[in-house]
């Protein structure tokens, strides 16, 4: 009998130490590589009563620039969208990429990212480089949802959902009140999309200015930087893909934050990519 209960607790330890390890290899991330130029900083920030990790990506040579805040997506953390954080700031965007407080609390979520936008708008987070006054929200998955709430509740200027995910119903509301030009990039229809359901959100969004499906996207190619475990269970990321959703998301922030004319052409170029479908431009 005693020894019938070492071999359980051996195979046990042996079975924990593997989930373990899956866990830690499925879960790694790259680092993104900064431009040159480019510097990133760390902080903790208090925001509706709740301690948040976040990190700035700050472009180089700049005397002022745009502000999109960045969250990321059901179970994530901040270092899920690190890539997005250095794409931005490559492009003359700073980054506030964050990680939300709570796991699944929407509202509370919403709360954070509007007062941090709040925040930026004021001028009271002392940023190295001084905001112009702009500020963007983008999301992935939960995100999207996340930042489309906080987006109704406070002044910015542009909002981006990356196949964001509309879990409650609670977006579609806030999406047919959005008054701030809006894009949303799909990947295809799936269980970890809602079967797509961000197609609502486009149906209401009275100042759409962008949309679009990346052909054969899964939901993960939105995400930047993503992880094994993530593939394993939601499928396979493909580099054209996320070069997808990168051109455009970034150009469109481009062009409304920036004014930069070249974003503004690949926008309107579009409907003609033959990675896209569903493309909607206004």
């Amino acid at each position: 009998m005693r020894k019938r209960l070492h071999r359980w607790l051996l195979s046990g330890l042996v079975i924990t130490a593997f989930l373990f390890s899956l866990r830690y290899w499925g879960s790694r991330t790259e680092t993104p590589v900064l431009s040159a130029g480019v510097t990133k900083e760390t902080r903790r920030l208090s925001l509706a009563g709740r301690e948040v990790a976040a990190t700035f990506y700050y472009p180089a040579a700049r005397a002022e620039a745009p502000v999109v805040i960045v969250a990321h997506g059901f179970t994530r953390t901040q270092r899920y969208m690190a890539g997005w954080g250095a794409d931005l700031a490559a492009r003359g965007i700073t980054a506030l990429v964050l990680t939300q407080p709570a796991l699944a609390d929407h509202p509370l979520n919403a709360r954070v990212l509007a007062e941090i936008a709040e925040k930026v708008r004021l001028g009271e987070l002392n940023l190295r480089v001084r905001s112009n006054q702009k500020v963007g929200l983008m999301g992935f998955s939960m995100g999207g949802l996340t930042t489309l709430l906080a987006a109704s509740q406070t002044p910015v200027d542009a909002w981006v959902g990356l196949d964001p995910v509309d879990m409650d119903g609670s977006g579609l509301k806030a999406a047919a009140k959005l008054k701030v030009p809006s894009a949303v990039l799909c990947a295809e229809p799936e269980p970890w999309n809602l079967n797509g359901n961000a197609r609502g959100l486009i149906a209401v969004l009275p100042k759409l200015k962008l949309a679009l499906r990346v052909r054969h996207a899964t939901h993960l190619d939105a995400e930047s930087p993503t992880d094994r475990l993530g593939q394993l269970v939601c499928g396979f990321t493909r580099v054209e893909h996320q070069a997808a959703f990168k051109r455009y998301a970034l150009a469109f922030l481009q062009a409304t934050l920036l004014n930069d004319a070249e974003s503004q052409r690949i926008i309107q170029g579009a409907p003609s990519d033959e990675s896209l479908s569903d493309v909607v431009v206004r």
